[in-house]
């Protein structure tokens, strides 16, 4: 387990002087069940049945893999494994033939950023959810079912699946557990009966998610007909169930933290986890004292969440092992032929698959969901062979678009059935809303200082397959809402979005040091068809049309911008593959439209904006971009005119410092992410840039500006946090201020 294991550990210390007295008095009076002595393993004798059982722990569990490797240093024979969460997740992929090298690599380059996350990776989501309007800024993402109910768990284990998809893929066609190179268990609690339930058959990849299920952490697993939650709730060191297996000798692999002093139970939060730990420690201790011999990995320095630290961990294991060698030496295989062949045994065992192949069947308890990403997969991945990275790669952004809990992949090699990939999309239980909340704030001297609440919305429901409803609820400085029905046509790339929009934007004009606010409130429809329900590329044509109600008529280079209703057909495109909405490190994004404005005052438009970012090592990124709009030589009204200055160009410049008819701009910079700080959850962000415009502010003419700036930003839940400083061309310097985005 992960939080109950941080917990759990620290009451059995309490007792580490009684379980040392009972496991050496049954040393040394020879009571060890069916042991036997070296002597007589070496004069022949049948040597026992080594059984291995690895607790759970959360991140601490990695340690077991340096036991493991001290193991087969050793020449340690583990003739059957069996584990509880991550001691069931690291048993379970070493049960498929793996070593310990192996294993290091895949905990060493693993991305625990993903796979623990609650949120899809913003690469992966659909790109109707990267819309420039909609945009996250903050990776807060709030998940409800019908009625506003909490879900099952914040992360339904997505990326977890694939992940364990892929080392487990060869192994479909198994009737138990007992037939892979290593006989295997992990251990599940059923929510419906309430008690423990040993996976011992089925698909590997759900078996291993389910026993690391962690309650209000990662959503349950559905099993035939029970609800499958980390195992460690009931058995969290299955010593019975190795037992079972027929072990002679059964070794118990217990990791844990420091223990907590009496200080630290002074808040709610606190006790509640030591009150919910006190039945996990319980059955361990039971289990322990089952044991024939009881490794226990004391892992200082770390907690349960400290993925990153698997070297740390692993070497904590190893050397726990090492600590015990005298213990250990009579479960070793001394004579160098019986390893061999123990190992020859374990390598005939092993499966493997083809390194690509085509996708056979995809399957869902969903009907809908079954017929659309079959008929969706078949057209992107086509007959052809594809590799495994192309297979996860079309997973993610199916499981990201139609909001499912995840998916899992296998290779079926079934007699009298075409081999290939066989895929199966988890059942989304209900309808589901996310809720992206972000604040933003804005404060810099000479500009009115800006602050607002922004909620974002999708809502996916349960009969559909890409289709939602997507909503964005500004509170404070320019309030507003804007909405849109998204809806995708089956599993094509066709789509139809209508829409409704009430806002109030305030537009600042400025004389020298004084400024003037005006208002416009706007009241608008709008109706779009289009092309795009992947992740990276939309086209869409419609038309938007309202009522414009301005708190003031100005009048500007002969135009008088006067109340009154608008229509605006025209063709919006994006371009979006970068790997964040807050603060990116690679990909482009591209937004524009083009259209004509019928109103009091008509004329055409045309907008495009950019951003792109290159990493160029691990830790720097280069970075650019640009701007352009034009109302291809008419003047425009003050409403209506192109407005630059800011945190979003120009850093340099007051909020809307300039109104122009036409503008191009661009610049560039670099990006340097620093170490992340784990106190605060969030990691710094060095940033310089350069920017340059020209503008056509009408009647003065044509001007040039330019801006450079240095800033250091930190990504939050609720957006971008950013200081930075900002000198344009006369020298002139400007300091600011920003939550909100990059």
């Amino acid at each position: 387990m992960i939080a109950f294991r941080d917990t759990a550990r620290h009451l059995s210390l309490l007792l580490l002087p009684f379980f040392y007295f009972v496991v050496l008095s049954v040393f040394s009076s020879g009571l060890l069940r069916g042991q036997q002595s070296p002597r007589a393993i070496e004069a022949g004798k049948a040597r026992p049945r080594v059984g291995v059982a690895l607790g759970g722990g959360g991140a601490l569990g990695l340690a077991h893999i340096g036991v493991l490797k001290y193991f087969e240093e050793q020449h340690i024979p583990m003739d059957y494994l069996a584990g509880t969460s991550m001691g069931g997740l690291v048993g379970g992929l070493y049960s498929t033939g793996l070593n310990s090298t192996q294993l290091e690599a895949i905990v060493r380059d693993a991305n625990w950023d993903d796979l623990l996350s609650g949120s899809y990776r913003f690469f992966d989501e659909p790109v109707v959810e990267k819309q420039d309007w909609n945009r996250q800024s903050g990776w807060l993402t709030l998940r409800f079912g019908k009625g506003f109910t909490l879900p099952a768990g914040i992360n339904p284990g997505q990326a977890l699946g694939l992940l364990l998809s892929r080392h487990t893929d060869a192994y479909s066609d198994l009737t138990t557990f007992d037939e892979l190179p290593t006989p295997f268990r992990c251990v599940a609690t059923d929510l419906v009966t309430g008690t423990s339930f040993v996976l011992e058959r089925g698909s590997l990849p759900k078996a291993l998610r389910a026993t690391m299920a962690l309650p209000g952490i990662f959503t349950p697993v559905n099993w035939d007909d029970k609800v499958l939650i980390d195992g460690g709730v009931t058995n969290n060191l299955p010593v019975d169930e190795v037992r079972k297996m027929g072990a002679d000798k059964v070794i118990a692999v217990i990791v844990e933290a420091k223990q907590p002093s009496a200080r630290q139970f002074t808040s709610l939060s606190t006790v509640l986890r030591q009150t919910a730990s006190i039945a996990v420690v319980q059955n361990e201790r039971q289990q322990a004292a089952k044991a024939d011999l009881v490794i226990r990995v004391q892992v200082t320095g770390l907690s349960g969440s400290d993925y990153e630290q698997s070297g740390n961990m692993i070497e904590q294991g190893y050397m726990a092992a090492k600590a015990m060698a005298a213990q250990l030496a009579p479960y070793a295989i001394r004579n160098d032929a019986e390893w061999k062949a123990y190992l020859a045994v374990r390598e005939k065992r092993a499966h493997t698959a083809p390194d690509q192949g085509p996708l056979v069947e995809v399957v869902s308890r969903q009907s809908i969901i079954q017929r659309n990403a079959s008929h969706e997969l078949y057209h992107k991945l086509g007959a052809a062979p594809i590799a495994e990275a192309q297979l996860e790669d079309a997973l993610s952004g199916v499981v990201a678009a139609t909001g499912l809990p995840g998916a899992y992949y296998e290779w079926r090699s079934e007699a009298e059935r075409p081999e290939g990939y066989r895929v199966e999309f988890l059942e989304r239980p209900d309808q589901m809303l996310l809720i992206h909340p972000a604040i933003s704030l804005t404060l810099s001297n000479g500009e009115p200082g800006r602050a607002a609440l922004n909620l974002g919305s999708s809502l996916i429901p349960f009969s559909t397959y890409k289709s939602r409803y997507l909503g964005e609820f500004d509170l404070g400085y320019d309030p507003g809402f804007r909405g849109e029905y998204y809806h995708a046509f089956d599993g094509s790339t066709y789509f139809i979005a209508p829409g409704l929009m009430v806002q109030r934007q305030h537009n600042s004009q400025y004389q020298g040091g004084v400024r003037q606010t005006f208002i416009r409130d706007r009241f608008a429809g709008s109706f779009y068809a289009g092309l795009g329900t992947w992740r990276f590329v939309q086209f869409r044509a419609g038309v938007r049309g309202g009522y414009d109600s301005y708190s003031r008529s100005v009048t500007i280079d002969g135009v008088k911008a006067e109340s009154g209703p608008f229509a605006d057909p025209e063709v919006v495109w994006g371009f979006n593959n970068q790997d964040s909405g807050a603060i990116p490190s690679r990909g482009t994004r591209l937004e524009g439209s083009a259209g004509y404005s019928y109103r009091a005052h008509s004329f055409p438009f045309f907008h495009n904006q950019f951003t792109s970012f290159h990493a160029v090592a691990r830790r720097v990124s280069l970075f650019a971009r640009g701007q352009a709009n034009t109302s291809f030589g008419k003047n425009l009204g003050f409403y209506d005119r192109f407005a630059l200055g800011g945190e979003h160009a120009l850093e340099a410049y007051r909020y809307q410092e300039f109104h122009a008819n036409a503008l191009v701009a661009g610049g560039t910079g670099v990006l340097f992410q620093g170490p992340g700080i784990k106190s605060l959850s969030t990691q710094a962000n060095l940033a310089v840039w350069y920017e340059a415009t020209r503008l056509d502010l009408g009647s003065p003419g044509w001007q040039t500006h330019q801006s450079a700036a240095t800033g250091l930003f930190f990504p939050t839940p609720v957006g971008v946090l950013g200081a930075s400083v900002a000198f344009n061309e006369n020298g002139k310097a400007r300091f600011r201020l920003s939550l909100g985005s990059f």
